[in-house]
């Protein structure tokens, strides 16, 4: 997160944030059921993010270690989940209101991640502590109750809510796996992948 610091993904299921002056772990991000591969920190330094094998991306609160949500690409807006394969590149926004995900799968997901370290805005999360037939809508800041059949008369936009584990955006290559997603300066996202004739 800063020169203070590095942080690692292991195939032991575990993130550690590392002090680079004593060589100590000092922090043990732990959640994931795959082995991870690749760690991004945020803008801000709040929050990380991790991946590899499997189809979860999983976000860590940075201050006090807690896992406080995971993003998927099953929803009925996206008819393609990750495959089984390898998470290959992630990428947080300039402004860290997006965070790019691509892989093996040949295709990249964008998640606005504005409100994804509130718990309310993890549905799952939400659901068990207010009742199944409960959702949670992240919306200008403000929290909400909106049950299921409500939630599918919001507009398509308001339904993509920020903090919510269903990608924003899907973009599918042409059979072309993925390799590096970055975001410039001016929040344009590049993508490379790999192409054999």
């Amino acid at each position: 997160p800063n020169c203070n610091y590095v942080v690692t993904a292991s195939d032991d299921k575990t993130c550690r944030m590392w002090d680079v002056q004593t060589g100590r772990c000092v922090r043990l991000l732990s959640g994931s059921t795959r082995g991870l591969n690749l760690v991004r920190v945020s803008p801000s330094g709040r929050y990380l993010a991790g991946a590899g094998y499997g189809n979860v991306v999983r976000m860590w609160d940075l201050g006090n270690g807690r896992m406080v949500n995971e993003f998927r690409a099953s929803s009925p807006h996206d008819s393609s989940a990750f495959c089984d394969g390898l998470i290959q590149s992630m990428a947080f926004s300039t402004c860290g209101a997006a965070l790019a995900v691509a892989g093996e799968d040949c295709a990249m997901r964008i998640w606005d991640v504005r409100g994804a370290g509130s718990h309310l805005s993890n549905p799952d999360y939400f659901a068990a502590t207010r009742g199944p037939t409960a959702t949670s809508s992240i919306s200008d800041g403000f929290a909400r109750v909106v049950t299921p059949s409500q939630l599918e008369r919001l507009p398509a936009n308001e339904q993509f809510r920020p903090g919510t584990r269903v990608p924003s955006r899907v973009f599918k290559t042409n059979g072309v796996s993925v390799l590096d997603v970055k975001y410039t300066k001016r929040n344009l996202l590049l993508a490379v992948g790999n192409y054999f004739a």
